[in-house]
């Protein structure tokens, strides 16, 4: 698992900042396929944001289809590689 770190003096969106450690994590190798993510919840309270940015991030990899929700299960890392 990944550590996530948002810098708030960088100018880049919160949900982006998430959106792109996510990507570089997997396409690092760092974050495996079918791996687990943490909740929405459990993200947002770890990184003291509004749930709505972490969900944000969320859905637009599900988009991108680099994450998979399974309802009441969790999200996880996706089948798709990350260029």
């Amino acid at each position: 698992m990944i550590e996530f770190k948002l810098d708030p003096k960088s100018g880049i969106p919160f949900y982006r900042q998430i959106i792109d450690q996510i990507r570089y994590g997997v396409g690092s190798g760092e974050l495996k396929v079918g791996e687990q993510l943490p909740t929405v919840r459990a993200l947002a309270v770890e990184l003291k944001v509004n749930l709505n940015t972490v969900s944000k991030a969320y859905r637009e990899l599900e988009i991108q289809s680099v994450l998979e929700t399974q309802q009441g299960t969790g999200t996880f890392i996706g089948p798709v590689s990350v260029q």
